[in-house]
């Protein structure tokens, strides 16, 4: 898999809510660092924060639009639309930085046009 197909695989496995492939694709020392929430560090610490902010939102689909990739870093450019567990719609647009080491990912940071979810936690 090459970076860019790996960089990728942090909103497919967002859309696929199986996070069993992280295992094959997350260093096990990764940080994630995510709006409202700071570094979270470690790629089970990292399962577990995304499986609680996925129950915030049951639905929720990722569109990828664009991977740009430079040597050991992506940015993947992406849209999303869902919704919250109050039913309410949900809807960001954002880029996630994705640093990449040895054929796994070792860091990703998240961006998102709309950080009103921080407020309201």
């Amino acid at each position: 898999m090459d970076n860019r197909e790996l960089a990728r695989m942090v909103i497919e496995l967002m859309n696929t809510r199986d996070f069993s492939g992280y295992d094959r694709y997350l260093a096990e020392d990764a940080a994630f660092d995510f709006p409202g929430a700071g570094v979270i560090a470690g790629r089970r610490r990292i399962v577990v924060f995304l499986r609680a902010l996925l129950r915030r939102y049951p639905e929720l689909h990722f569109e990828v639009l664009d991977t740009l990739v430079e040597g050991d870093r992506a940015c993947v450019v992406w849209t999303n639309r869902g919704r919250r567990a109050d039913g309410a719609p949900y809807q960001n647009r954002g880029v996630t930085l994705v640093a990449l080491q040895g054929g796994k990912i070792s860091g990703i940071s998240d961006y998102f046009k709309d950080t009103s979810f921080a407020e309201s936690s």
